[in-house]
This record gives C-alpha cells, sequence and structure tokens, in this order.
C-alpha cells in the first residue's frame, strides 16, 4: 500500500471534521461569536482540503471516500439539529440529509455504484453557507453590542430583524438542493439495481472477500481509481455463483 503518509495525512484531516462535529456542542457554548463561526469553517473547509490532497498527493482510497462521506453527513447533521432549537424550519433539511442516507444505503446494499455526484457536492456546499448564516443571525444581537461600523450595522440591523424570515429561505433552498440530489441518487440507483439482478446480484448470494482482500480494497489507490465505478459491495464482496447455481 503505497503512499501510507499521504493517505495518513488525508484521513487525519477528515478525522478532525468528525471529532470537531463531535466537539460542536461543546464549542457552540464556550467559543464566542466570531471564534464559533471560524470553527464551523474551518470543518466545512477540511472537505475541500482533505479532496484536494488525495488528488493532489495520489492517496484516494475507498476508506477515504467512506470516511469523507460520514464526516459530511455527521457535520451536516449536527450543525442543523443544533440550529432547530432556533429555527425549527431546520428539520427539513435534516430529513433530507437522512433520506439521502437512507437512498444511498439502500443502493449500497443492492449492488449499486454509490459515488457522489457534482450536484451532490454543490448541494453539500449551500447546506454548509445556510449552516455559517444560521449560526451568524443567532449571534447578531452580540455583534449589534460590539460593532461600529455603520454598514455592518445596517447589514446586521436587518438580518436580526428578518432573522426567521432569511431562515425559512435558505432551509428551503438547502431542503430543494437536498430533493434535487436524492432525485438523482435514487434514479441512478435504480439503473444500477436493475442492473444488478440482471447479473444475479442479491445481497444474500454475496460473499464477503478475505480480511486480507478487504484491506487492500480499503486503502489501496490503484484499486479504488480502477474501481470508482463499480458498485460498493462488488469491492469488498463478491457474488457466490455456486450458491446460486445449487438453488
Amino acid at each position: 500500500m503505497e503512499n501510507k503518509l499521504s493517505k495518513i495525512i488525508v484521513n487525519s484531516i477528515t478525522m478532525i471534521r468528525i471529532i470537531g462535529t463531535f466537539s460542536l456542542p461543546i464549542a457552540s457554548i464556550i467559543l464566542s461569536t466570531w471564534g464559533l463561526i471560524f470553527y464551523l469553517i474551518c470543518l466545512l473547509l477540511t472537505d475541500a482540503i482533505d479532496g484536494f490532497l488525495a488528488r493532489k498527493l495520489n492517496s484516494s482510497t475507498l476508506f477515504g471516500s467512506l470516511l469523507d462521506t460520514i464526516a459530511d453527513k455527521l457535520l451536516g447533521i449536527a450543525a442543523l439539529a443544533i440550529l432547530t432549537k432556533y429555527y425549527v424550519i431546520m428539520i427539513l433539511p435534516i430529513i433530507i440529509e437522512t433520506l439521502i442516507i437512507l437512498i444511498n444505503t439502500r443502493g449500497a446494499l443492492r449492488g449499486a455504484i454509490t459515488e457522489s455526484s457534482s450536484i451532490g457536492k454543490i448541494k453539500t456546499w449551500i447546506l454548509g453557507i445556510a449552516i455559517v448564516f444560521g449560526f451568524l443571525t443567532i449571534s447578531t444581537p452580540e455583534l449589534l453590542n460590539n460593532l461600529n461600523n455603520n454598514i455592518l450595522l445596517t447589514i446586521l440591523n436587518y438580518i436580526n430583524d428578518n432573522n426567521h424570515s432569511i431562515m425559512n429561505i435558505l432551509a428551503s433552498i438547502t431542503a430543494g438542493a437536498g430533493l434535487i440530489v436524492a432525485y438523482d441518487y435514487n434514479s441512478q440507483i435504480r439503473k444500477d439495481i436493475k442492473k444488478a439482478k440482471e447479473e444475479g446480484f442479491e445481497i444474500k448470494n454475496i460473499k464477503f472477500k478475505k480480511k486480507n482482500e478487504i484491506l487492500f480494497a480499503l486503502f489501496d489507490t490503484e484499486f479504488y481509481n480502477n474501481t470508482r465505478n463499480q458498485p460498493l459491495i462488488n469491492k469488498i464482496g463478491e457474488i457466490n455463483y455456486e450458491k446460486i447455481k445449487r438453488k
């Protein structure tokens, strides 16, 4: 498994996002307004940084891809959950995010390709902007007491007076983008599942590979690059045709 150090670096950055997500409730209490916003932005930026480094250092792996997906979903849902205390409408994006998770999980278990799409990445950034802005609206009263710039005061006063309307719009845009992504994933997954069935795929007919083969599949860059367009389950398992013949 080549590029071990670069893989460790890339996956460590992703792990920072996961650890930072679990620390988010504490951070929201102990950090200042700008400190919390900066904290969130840093966590969101790790998504771009780990992806960039993985490509730059040629250290993309199946493990890193799965870890990155988990980190994205955890951060998004955790931040939205905190925002629902102030804006109930933020439950809507949480429902959509959960729907996307269920669609992808169902697809992965039934032989679909579950690689994230470009439209999914755009949705992730829309969600990130909504989250950062949501925390900003919560903090506007504090900011208003500590600013002397007339232009910023005018902007923040407008945000403070219309915070619920603004968040309703942002939540709707985020949920709308999520629905588009959910529809896109579901359409592709249905095609993948149909193709998998034609090839004899059923989860009960899958046998997992040996431990060393699974580790190779999870951490080898060349294997990951060569199998990106293959179903996830096929990377760590294979169809047991002998079992099918015995039926």
